[in-house]
């Protein structure tokens, strides 16, 4: 038995209903709709699976993300999701090898470090992972609006209804500290289902996304003004909504929601963005911790996978 990386296209449907019928096998939710960029044929150098003959017994998808560092520093990391292992195949091991696998992989192609998000910090730890990044969530009971400025309408979509904008892409991409992305992969990402987007002619707010970030805005962008306007509109649809921002501000513009949010009395609570494993020397393994934080990227809730 051993972890073997995905080769074939012909393998690709054979691995890919491996993860549906373990991950969604109660959803109707598709994995390839949901993380669009993950699984795609076109990133099977980063599906891993362990199979005997036609049988699949563990597997793990990552995608290669090129993200801002810091100011001026860039830096490639592999991010690490559906890690899954078939029930009777558990307490093997398999997944130790594969993440030995992806390892090798990542560090032949000149990966920065592994990053992923789980509940599962003692086999994590165990294996190199180490908890790191910041990244604050916002809450309020009260039903106060946010913005203190009347705008025009507001539009609230299903995704899917709408198509991305040059000026919606343009506010993200404008954004420091971030997963960089092309135009055409936010346009797949931007037709994620069962997410709700608020959005005005330059800004906008999104609700969920997928199976994932259930009452949860987890990516926002554009003039301050306006995704104030765009929050409100998700709060009146969701009224115990939850609002991410990153642990470290680095434009006016989040600058402004910010406060807004701590002038409109919203509670915050800062938590570890995520999982991190460096593997160059490019990056200091330190510099992920919160307490000396040289790395205040954020990861915004369209790039997890």
């Amino acid at each position: 038995m051993f972890p073997q990386k995905l080769q074939k296209n012909e393998e690709y449907d054979l691995s890919l209903q491996f993860f549906e019928d373990l991950l969604r096998h109660d959803s109707d939710c598709r994995l390839t709709s949901e993380y669009p960029l993950a699984f795609d044929p076109k990133n099977l150098d980063y599906i891993f699976v362990s199979r005997t003959g036609l049988e699949t017994q563990a597997g793990l998808v990552s995608l290669e993300r090129e993200i801002e560092l810091s100011p001026g520093q860039t830096g490639r990391a592999l991010f690490i999701g559906s890690v899954v292992t078939a029930p009777e195949h558990r307490s093997k091991g398999l997944q130790r090898q594969l993440f030995h696998a992806v390892e090798e992989e990542a560090e032949k192609n000149g990966i920065d470090f592994l990053c992923l998000w789980s509940n599962q910090l003692e086999f994590y730890e165990k294996i190199g992972f180490s908890l790191g990044g910041l990244q604050a969530s916002w809450t309020a009971e009260h039903r106060f609006p946010l913005s203190q400025t009347k705008l025009g309408r507001v539009e609230l979509v299903d995704s899917g209804q709408t198509d991305l904008t040059e000026k919606h892409f343009h506010a993200f991409d404008k954004k420091r500290c971030r997963v960089k992305r092309t135009f055409e992969e936010m346009q797949k990402l931007w037709h994620i289902p069962r997410m709700r987007i608020a959005f005005t002619e330059n800004a906008y707010a999104i609700m969920g996304k997928g199976e994932d970030f259930t009452k949860v805005c987890h990516e926002w962008a554009g003039p301050a003004a306006e995704v104030l306007s765009c929050l409100d509109v998700l709060r009146e649809k969701e009224p115990e909504l939850k609002i991410l921002s990153p642990g470290v501000l680095h434009d006016a513009d989040e600058a402004e929601v910010v406060s807004q949010f701590e002038s409109s009395s919203f509670e915050s609570r800062l938590e570890y963005l995520g999982l991190f494993r460096v593997l160059s020397s490019k990056v200091n393994e330190k510099g992920f911790s919160p307490e000396d934080l040289q790395y205040p990227f954020f990861i915004w809730g369209l790039d997890s996978i």
